[in-house]
């Protein structure tokens, strides 16, 4: 139930990409994050994904957008279960010589050692970042470490981003 009322504070206190002032997140939201998908894309989604309700579905969606849009050459699973759909997307979708790691972090037992091997081009994307309080303590954490830069909470999903050169900025964006 807490998790349900902590997703309808958030909406009513997030932000469109309107309320952005970083013309980085701006962008981001409008082309990649409030981006409409082609309809044969949704209807090839795999049966897990559908399974798991609308949410999973636009989140499995986003992922596939992000990955389009910031070309990586590796990536980094740390996960308690296998997630073999999102592993095959992550496979999918890799490229080389763009210097850049994606993390996927969905783990309940999280800590911040993981922040001494990133670059400054690296992303991670954090699963279900308010699902419990350790969650909900890890991504204050991260928000709050120096090396963060950029963190953008869509709730279900969180985005965090290294970049040097633009100041330290959390945005609460509704999805």
């Amino acid at each position: 139930m807490n998790y349900h009322l902590k997703y309808w504070r958030h909406y009513f206190i997030s932000h469109s990409r309107h309320g952005t002032h970083s013309p980085f997140v701006y962008k981001l939201v409008d082309e990649v994050i409030y981006q409409k998908d082609d309809p044969d894309t949704i209807l090839n989604l795999p049966q897990d994904i559908r399974a798991g309700g609308k949410a999973e579905e636009k989140k499995y969606l986003l992922v596939d957008r992000l990955l389009k849009v910031f070309a990586y050459d590796q990536f980094v699973f740390l996960t308690e279960k296998p997630l073999a759909n999102y592993e095959t997307l992550f496979k999918d979708r890799v490229g080389s010589y763009s210097f850049r790691k994606i993390y996927y972090v969905d783990q309940i037992n999280l800590d911040l050692n993981l922040l001494n091997a990133i670059n400054e081009r690296d992303m991670l994307i954090v699963n279900e970042p308010h699902l419990s309080t350790e969650r909900d303590d890890y991504w204050d954490k991260l928000k709050d470490d120096g090396r963060v830069v950029v963190t953008i909470d869509l709730y279900r999903i969180g985005l965090v981003f290294f970049r040097a050169g633009q100041r330290k900025e959390n945005f609460l964006i509704r999805f």
